[in-house]
């Protein structure tokens, strides 16, 4: 992914130099170098990067950082997974932005570890990887010596988090005024979550899930959903969570806050009127749910999404 390659020589590496001019900035202490299996390699849109060192390079960093791939479900090279085991043995700082952290889970690095990756990868993530401790709700997570991100953008997160690390809090804020990036965002990845943009959620429920997405400001009831559905309430549950892996109510309450999120970021209603019409039935159960599950309140998440407080 080329932006996070971008952003990975933009923060680590030397400053722009119209901007040293005017800040006085200091030489950067890190030397970024970028390698792969090949001397050469242009990337899905078009950027060449320029000369690659190779993979042996990977045994002789301070810190490794995978940035993320086009196909992160791909195979990869043993060479490559070899290179990276060889540098985190070594004591090697291992990093992964977005979709880099299969790569990483490939290399066996995050067993047994907590991670994190793009939140519309998770499925496959713990498809792939179940030894790993996914949290999808977070920007980065930082387990020592590895550290792994979440969305493209969630990579500026994590190199200023190294940044505050490695030169201080200070240093950190300073490029984060560069960037014009806060050094620190609230909340995570939960308050970007849309868990109905994936489409492959079914396993025979997706008429019901159809219905109760319309029907989600009504009281909703296990007897009165299996009722519709003609099973017992055993088998509705059992269905259900073979379907999407959660609990009905706890599939309700996502979507719930998707709803929410939605009327956040595109009316005036006030909060207590978007808790009637998502199907909560005050506005302090909305805070609490809405808090949980996107790691904000909806007043904040509606000035992130809107630049406005209305409501």
């Amino acid at each position: 992914m080329a932006l996070e390659v971008v952003v990975t020589q933009q923060i680590f590496g030397p400053p722009v130099a119209a901007i040293a001019e005017v800040t006085d900035a200091k030489e950067t202490p890190y030397d970024v170098v970028l390698c792969g299996e090949a001397p050469r390699h242009v990337l899905p849109n078009g950027v060449d990067p320029g000369d690659l060192a190779g993979l042996d390079v990977l045994g002789e960093a301070d810190t490794v950082i995978v940035p993320g791939v086009q196909n992160p479900l791909a195979e990869r090279s043993g060479d490559l997974l070899e290179g990276l085991r060889t540098a985190c043995s070594s004591g090697a700082r291992m990093v992964s932005f977005c979709g880099g952290a299969f790569v990483l889970g490939y290399a066996g690095i995050l067993d047994r570890r907590r991670a994190t990756t793009h939140w519309l990868l998770a499925p496959e993530f713990r498809a792939a990887f179940p030894h790993v401790r996914l949290d999808v709700d977070r920007l980065y997570i930082d387990d020592p010596p590895v550290y792994t991100s979440g969305g493209i953008f969630a990579a500026t997160d994590l190199a200023l988090h190294l940044i505050a690390l490695d030169r201080g809090q200070a240093a950190a804020n300073e490029m984060g005024r560069i960037l014009v990036s806060a050094p620190y965002r609230a909340g995570g990845q939960a308050q970007f979550i849309m868990q109905s943009i994936r489409t492959d959620a079914n396993g025979g429920m997706a008429e019901l899930m159809t219905w109760l997405r319309e029907h989600l400001e009504e009281p909703l009831t296990l007897a009165g959903l299996a009722r519709r559905e003609n099973m017992s309430e055993r088998s509705m549950v059992r269905k259900f969570r073979g379907a999407t892996g959660v609990s009905v109510f706890d599939w309700i309450a996502r979507e719930r806050v998707d709803r929410a999120k939605v009327l956040l970021e595109t009316t005036d209603f006030a909060i207590g009127d978007i808790a009637g019409m998502v199907g909560y039935g005050s506005k302090e159960t909305l805070r609490r749910n809405f808090e949980r599950a996107v790691g904000t309140t909806a007043s904040a998440y509606r000035r992130s999404f809107r630049g406005e407080l209305a409501g």
